[in-house]
């Protein structure tokens, strides 16, 4: 298995993320290969894994393959975002600077479109 963590701190980078990732599970698929991964959203970019943010369908789409998406706390609340603001399924973790260290050292692999 291969672990991927990819690092979203802006909202620009998301068209670039999404399709990274659904590249990399289209890869993985045509190859054999599986991938672990985790799409990490911290500072502004956590505005767009609101309800009825224009990348609702593709995170959906994401989630049901098996991609965790997970927002940091701390953005979120200096967004003034609430977790049931969110998409569904969008997983919140304290810190995103944690969590991609914690991440990196259970040996993910680290992109940041």
């Amino acid at each position: 298995m291969m672990k991927v963590i990819y690092h979203v701190d802006e909202n620009e980078k998301w068209q670039l993320c999404l399709g990274n990732v659904r590249n990399m599970l289209n890869y993985g698929k045509e190859n054999q290969i599986a991938f672990e991964i985790e799409i990490l959203a911290n500072s502004i970019a956590v505005l767009k894994l609101k309800r009825e943010s224009e990348w609702e369908s593709a995170i959906h789409e994401l989630l049901e393959d098996g991609v965790v998406i997970a927002a940091c706390q701390n953005a979120l609340n200096a967004q003034k975002i609430v977790k049931d603001d969110l998409i569904d399924r969008i997983t919140v973790v304290p810190a995103g600077v944690v969590e991609l260290v914690i991440k990196q050292n259970e040996g993910f692999a680290y992109i940041k479109p």
